[in-house]
């Protein structure tokens, strides 16, 4: 044994393990691989180029356990519990024990502290930036997702490979911000705050608008346009740095400032750069689609407000914006199924949401109306699916609208209302109007008194509901406004029945000569006089709602687009009432009175002579000033002289020219605004002399002409063998 304590090695070195190893190797417990002779340097020592320092075996000897240690570094007398030592003490690096001549046993012999070792790992994961944890994590995630993703077709592939294109891309970014913090601290200085990229967004950077003045369009949008649409993300009017949302919803920004400056003449530049920047970022999605909702959001909004370019405005309505509208609903529906947002409809888990998740779900509820709507208006088919068939969105289901403050509105409550009332748009729709050989059907049938009655129910208690909630006026007036039009628009359908009855039974009388009086020469005794009634009162209704309650300055300038269009309808269809005879001579002065009052609103509510108010008032005001010409002044077929085939050459004047489409109820639909623009610029001599004074508001007697039945019965009654049109 005492060959082997001094480091020789015997014959029978094999069968026994040395005694000395350095200090490198002993503690990587490693084997230390030294020479035949037993001096260093070890071969690792040798191989790393470091100090090869040899410790002697501390194996037999008695050892000090660290409590000891630490007992006699405070001034305690060591403890002798055990005087035997575990092999493990040899892991002990806070002393140094070495034997001496004199004295067989171990003593400690105190050393300089020394930092213990520790696992390589140690630590490891606070050593780690945010970056790195978050791209070591992201990693994970990503490969797991992978693993468990669907892959259906191309599209999914693409997807996954997105993502991780994502992570790489965010990793980046947030290193090289990450240096570019670490480098200003390093010189002293502070990031910039309120400037960032607001270089990169043109209307600011071109001069034409100041970070100040963005945030205050931002605090203007939500005062007034927000409530009647609240579908724009909440955090966006809660924080100021308008760089913030420049470079993370650069869409959604650039909508609401849009909207924000449009109803303001000292904002018209502001307007006009927004406008144009706006065309810009739709023209990208188009071509290259989003993956954020803020494009959908915004999209959407301009699709209510429909903001035109000014030089583009005409001088009449003629439905231009809801054609644009229809357009950027389309959009935002597709991007809505690019990044999957249908799929919030079919949730049904109780665990909470979060906002992400929220918010994808409200702008998807906010497709699904805003399309029903504008495809409502058009007469077009829906582009999008509607809430799952086991799904009812509550209030509750829109947290991000229950948390905002807007007075005394609690707009997720007025979300609910409007999503209620539009799957009853729909389901109209769908059952009376889907398609013209199905409403032919319907009208020779007399099927669609059942389905009126239906709806007519629903409608009442859906108004016993939502009626009695408390709202601030002009937001309870868009729910009433909007109860109305439904109601005009359901039972408008037997008012059209009545109408298409009528001209197939002249039809059958055509050889006969006997001279057709009025439609509606009595209403009732007509099958369907509840139904006429009760689409004229809501017509009525619903331009009283407008002329007594919503103030055009206050309310009605920065209520979405929709609400000016139910006006008009609601003014045409009661134009049409009135050339038919269902008005008596007394209800028709009323109407023409609340007419005119409703001219003098939507001309109040503009701004300028080219805003969407004064265009349709132009038109309101055109269309009941227009009157028919009298039979007396049309040129008769046998006064003309004969072609060389015989037929008669009829050139009517110029004002009767194209008297097929100047008959009042074939010539346009109370819901086709181009066709009424077409009806209304085909008397030039009116039309021209109208254009030339904007303050057509003071000539307001012109509108009550009421002219006699006889004067349009030739009209009413011309045998061209077109369908009636509503």
């Amino acid at each position: 044994m005492a060959g082997l304590a001094d480091g020789g090695i015997g014959k029978d070195s094999k069968e026994k393990r040395s005694s000395r190893a350095c200090l490198a190797c002993r503690q990587r417990k490693t084997r230390c691989d030294l020479d035949a002779d037993g001096t260093p340097p070890c071969r690792r020592c040798a191989r790393e180029n470091q100090e090869c320092i040899l410790v002697k075996s501390r194996r037999g000897g008695r050892r000090v356990r660290r409590s000891s240690i630490a007992a006699a570094a405070a001034g305690a007398p060591p403890s002798h519990a055990s005087d035997s030592a575990d092999i493990r003490g040899e892991r002990d690096q806070n002393v140094t024990v070495t034997p001496t001549e004199a004295d067989e046993t171990w003593r400690p012999r105190p050393t300089p502290p020394q930092r213990p070792m520790r696992p390589w790992n140690e630590g490891w994961e606070e050593r780690r930036s945010p970056v790195q944890r978050r791209r070591s994590d992201g990693v994970d995630d990503i490969e797991n997702h992978i693993a468990s993703a669907d892959l259906l077709n191309p599209s999914d592939a693409l997807n996954l490979l997105a993502q991780v294109a994502d992570r790489d891309a965010e990793g980046r970014r947030e290193s090289a911000l990450q240096t570019s913090q670490d480098g200003q601290r390093s010189e002293g200085g502070s990031f910039p705050v309120g400037l960032g990229s607001s270089s990169s967004f043109p209307p600011i950077s071109e001069g034409h608008l100041t970070v100040a003045d963005a945030a205050r369009l931002l605090g203007h949008y939500h005062d007034k346009y927000h409530p009647y649409y609240p579908i724009a993300h909440k955090d966006i009017f809660m924080n100021d740095n308008v760089s913030q949302w420049v470079d993370d919803e650069p869409h959604l920004l650039t909508a609401v400032l849009t909207v924000a400056s449009k109803d303001e003449p000292s904002w018209a530049g502001i307007h006009e750069a927004c406008s144009k920047y706006m065309e810009t970022l739709i023209s990208k999605l188009i071509y290259r689609g989003s993956t954020t909702v803020g494009a959908v959001e915004a999209l959407l909004i301009l699709a209510e407000w429909a903001p035109q370019r000014l030089q583009e405005k005409p001088t009449i309505g003629r439905g231009e914006e809801d054609q644009g509208a229809w357009m950027q609903v389309g959009v935002a529906i597709r991007l809505g199924y690019l990044q999957r947002l249908e799929q919030t409809g079919l949730y049904q888990g109780k665990e909470p949401k979060t906002d992400q998740f929220s918010r994808k779900q409200l702008a998807w509820a906010a497709c699904y109306m805003s399309d029903r709507h504008v495809s409502i208006r058009l007469g077009k088919g829906f582009w999008s699916r509607g809430p799952g068939p086991n799904t009812v969105l509550r209030a509750a289901d829109f947290p991000t609208l229950k948390a905002q403050q807007m007075g005394s509105d609690d707009l997720s409550l007025l979300f609910q209302a409007h999503l209620e009332l539009t799957q009853l748009f729909g389901n109209a729709h769908d059952i009376l109007y889907s398609s013209a050989s199905h409403r032919e059907h319907l009208y020779l049938g007399g099927e669609y008194v059942r389905y009126i009655d239906d709806f007519t129910s629903t409608l009442r208690k859906w108004k016993l509901v939502w009626g009695s909630l408390s709202f601030t006026p002009h937001v309870k007036a868009t729910l009433i406004l909007s109860y109305d039009f439904l109601r005009l628009y359901i039972n408008a359908f037997a008012f059209q029945a009545t109408i298409n009855r009528a001209i197939a039974q002249a039809r059958q009388n055509s050889s006969s000569n006997t001279k057709p009086g009025p439609i509606f020469s009595d209403v009732a005794g007509n099958t369907d006089a509840r139904f006429i009634y009760e689409s004229i009162d809501a017509a009525n209704s619903l331009l009283g709602t407008l002329n007594s309650f919503i103030d055009p300055v206050t309310g009605l300038r920065y209520m979405p687009l929709k609400y000016y269009l139910y006006v008009i309808y609601a003014a045409v269809f009661l134009f049409k009432a009135h050339l038919a005879g269902a008005l008596g001579r007394e209800a028709s002065g009323s109407v023409h009175r609340t007419i005119n009052v409703t001219i003098d609103r939507l001309q109040r509510s503009s701004v300028s002579p080219d805003s969407i108010g004064n265009r349709y008032a132009r038109s309101l005001y055109l269309l009941w000033r227009k009157t028919p010409p009298k039979a007396s002044d049309r040129p008769a077929a046998d006064s003309a002289p004969a072609t060389a085939d015989g037929r008669a050459d009829v050139e009517p004047a110029p004002h009767l020219r194209g008297v097929g489409e100047l008959d009042p109820l074939n010539g346009f639909s109370w819901r086709d605004l181009d066709a009424l623009g077409q009806f209304i610029t085909s008397d030039l001599a009116v039309t021209d002399s109208m254009l030339a004074s904007p303050s057509f508001n003071t000539d307001a007697a012109a509108i009550g002409h009421d002219p006699e039945a006889g004067e349009w019965a030739d009209l009413l009654w011309s045998g061209n063998g077109n369908d009636v049109v509503f």
